[in-house]
């Protein structure tokens, strides 16, 4: 390994970033009425919408909550809102509540203020003629003769997930006599983390219904255990994505045993040797580097970028799998089957 102790100390003090929550703000504006014969509007929208996008940096996990300040309407059962991500898929929130076909208990305001959409125990939007007070409330979907959307999706709020990028809010008003106003609206959620550690040895992993072979389990963060560390082989990225510095880096290993670094684009869940392999699919085979005093890395002195040997373009938002399988060979250790796995990493590029 040609790696001097100086540059790894200055690695492991450029961790790759973590996630969190986010909340972004939008600007808001007129919902139009649109123009035509009431009752004309029978799944097709033919008016002007409102349109108003915030960027979001990183790859949404999941959307926590939508809120709509200062939304005001004198029908609301002529809107349809919904979120449009960056790839182009459409979810709805609001779709035409109170609105049954013929326009009957459909009599119901938006009062101004902030209408908070929530996955649940959040108020009913289908209240029967009472005007809606600002307040928290679930998404509603219309399933009657209201239910006008051009075919968009009706997935649960905490379920809407999708790339970094524009997403944009649509506020459309299909029929009219009636609009209203917005002024302006926030989403929040969790982004999907650039870098998350995955498929450790230690038992405690949910997402891992196979155990290391012959309860040989690992420190907390960590593959399973081998012959010469109990704690088992530890695999980190450090690092940054974009630009691209990343390292995989293992320790934790026999003195000089061979480490095969590898990529895949989904994970696995089946034994490997004495640990548990979690990539799956299409597998790239980065490098083969062997250890000194139990630790190696890729890339190491005159290697490739790490995201031009995995062959992904830093900031495509492209999710990629590593891990790290090692010689362990041992006659006197577990089956034995003389190799091992480090923990995972996925890294979302």
């Amino acid at each position: 390994m040609k790696t001097t102790l100086a540059l790894l100390l200055t690695l492991a003090l450029a961790p790759a970033a973590q996630a969190g929550n986010f909340a972004l703000a939008g600007p808001g504006g007129s919902i139009p009425d649109p123009t035509g014969t009431p009752g004309a509007w029978n799944g097709t929208f033919t008016g002007v919408a409102l349109q108003s996008s915030v960027a979001v940096p990183q790859a949404v996990a999941s959307v926590s909550s939508v809120t709509l300040h200062g939304l005001t309407h004198t029908w609301r059962g002529d809107l349809h809102v919904y979120l449009r991500d960056p790839a182009g898929a459409k979810h709805n929130l609001i779709v035409r509540p109170g609105f049954s076909g013929s326009g009957a208990g459909d009599h119901g305001d938006f009062v101004f203020g902030d209408f908070v959409l929530v996955p649940s125990n959040g108020a009913t939007l289908q209240a029967g003629p009472a005007n809606l007070s600002p307040g928290y409330y679930e998404p509603y979907m219309n399933t009657g003769a209201g239910r006008w959307t051009n075919g968009i999706s009706d997935t649960p709020l905490g379920q809407i997930a999708g790339p970094a990028g524009s997403w944009t809010l649509v506020i459309e008003d299909w029929a009219n006599l009636d609009a209203g106003s917005l002024t302006g609206w926030t989403l929040a959620g969790e982004d999907l983390q650039p870098s998350q550690l995955l498929c450790s040895g230690d038992g405690l992993d949910p997402t891992l219904t196979t155990a290391c072979p012959c309860g040989n389990f690992g420190l907390t963060g960590r593959g399973c255990g081998n012959s010469v560390d109990p704690q088992g082989g530890k695999l980190e990225a450090v690092g940054t994505l974009n630009p691209d510095t990343m390292v995989l880096y293992a320790e934790g290993m026999p003195a000089t045993a061979p480490c095969l670094y590898l990529q895949s684009d989904a994970t696995g869940d089946t034994l490997w040797g004495d640990g548990v392999r979690c990539l799956g699919n299409s597998l790239v085979r980065l490098r083969t580097r062997t250890s000194a005093g139990g630790a190696s890395q890729f890339p190491d002195a005159g290697d490739p970028l790490l995201s031009v040997r995995g062959g992904v373009a830093p900031g495509s938002g492209a999710v990629r799998f590593y891990q790290g399988y090692y010689r362990n060979a041992s006659s006197t250790f577990c089956p034995p089957a003389t190799a091992n796995a480090t923990n995972g990493w996925r890294l979302v590029w």
